[in-house]
């Protein structure tokens, strides 16, 4: 939940821009504070709108909708600004969601387990982009070589996103591991499938340190059964997102000439929410992703194959 101080920052914001009416986005996770905020916000004399669809990140703005519906302010809760391909159509405050935690201690814990690791490339998620520092100064002390890698599409440095990999991929020749300072198995191993490097996991939840080459090693032997699977296949769905920060229609259209040059008959299916229900009923004997990563770890909820567009060579 967001904290009053938070809150009142938020609202500092929003009233610096006198808005008249506001659109307000948020994630899963903060729905039990989204009423109090709408209140606070009330108070400057706008009207607020809340979001009810699903928000999974800044690259999901309903900039269009807050048009369509007069608003003269998007306010995105719970999530860091990324580079977007276009301007949103309103103008947008962006209040991330921090937990703050000092990752030292639970290094300390592990810090023979890193023994093997003298040089290892920070990253985290943007709740806990507070843990790079300290977790940086704790290792340097240890006589780690530590680096932070600047993301081409996230805002702070070491934050990861599912579709960038951008502050830990270049060095993936200059280090002995990757540590994911955070929660979650999404992140850790989205990294773990572009790098050659361990991607070691910190998570602040159990207080483990995991290894991800395992769960790596199964990752490749799904996607190689996947693509298997899909040289049989005939009639091929083309995934393109409209959300403006998963929306990739010229790599569709390439993708689709690449289907079509090894004989495969293929379609570009165009939808704002990915979900198996949408495709139901449509003659597709598998699909390719080229929208958020994640639909291609959620390949079993649609029981066909699920290609990236890399893969595609390899039909």
């Amino acid at each position: 939940m967001f904290d009053e101080k938070a809150i009142g920052s938020l609202v500092d914001k929003v009233a610096k821009k006198k808005p008249r009416r506001v659109f307000l986005q948020y994630p899963e996770g903060l729905k039990l504070s989204i009423f109090d905020i709408s209140e606070k916000l009330e108070r400057l004399g706008a009207e607020v709108f809340i979001s009810c669809d699903p928000c999974f990140g800044s690259c999901d703005m309903k900039d269009l909708e807050a048009k369509a519906l007069g608003c003269d302010l998007l306010v995105h809760i719970g999530h860091t600004e990324m580079k977007l391909p276009r301007k949103t159509a309103v103008p947008a405050i962006y209040e991330d969601y921090r937990i703050d935690i000092d990752p030292t201690h639970l290094l300390d814990e592990h810090i023979q387990a890193l023994g093997p690791c003298e040089s290892i490339c920070l990253v985290t998620t943007a709740q806990y982009i507070s843990a790079i520092e300290p977790a940086k100064r704790f290792l340097e002390e240890h006589g780690k070589k530590v680096y932070v890698g600047q993301p081409s599409l996230a805002k702070h440095p070491g934050q990861i996103l599912g579709c960038d990999h951008s502050a830990a991929e270049p060095f993936d020749n200059m280090v002995d591991c990757f540590l994911f300072l955070g929660t979650g198995r999404f992140h850790p191993l989205g990294l773990a499938a572009k790098v050659k490097k361990t991607v070691l996991v910190l998570d602040f939840e159990t207080s483990v340190l995991e290894n991800m080459n395992s769960e790596r090693d199964m990752m490749v032997r799904i996607k190689t059964m996947q693509i298997e699977k899909a040289k049989e296949m005939k009639r091929f769905g083309v995934l393109v997102s409209t959300k403006p920060g998963q929306s990739h229609p010229g790599t569709a259209e390439k993708v689709k000439k690449r289907l079509k040059g090894k004989g495969k008959d293929a379609r570009i299916l165009v939808m704002d929410q990915i979900t198996p229900e949408k495709i139901l009923g449509m003659k597709i004997d598998a699909l390719v992703n080229c929208s958020c990563p994640r639909l291609s770890e959620d390949f079993r909820q649609f029981k066909k194959p699920i290609l990236d567009p890399e893969d595609v060579d390899r039909l």
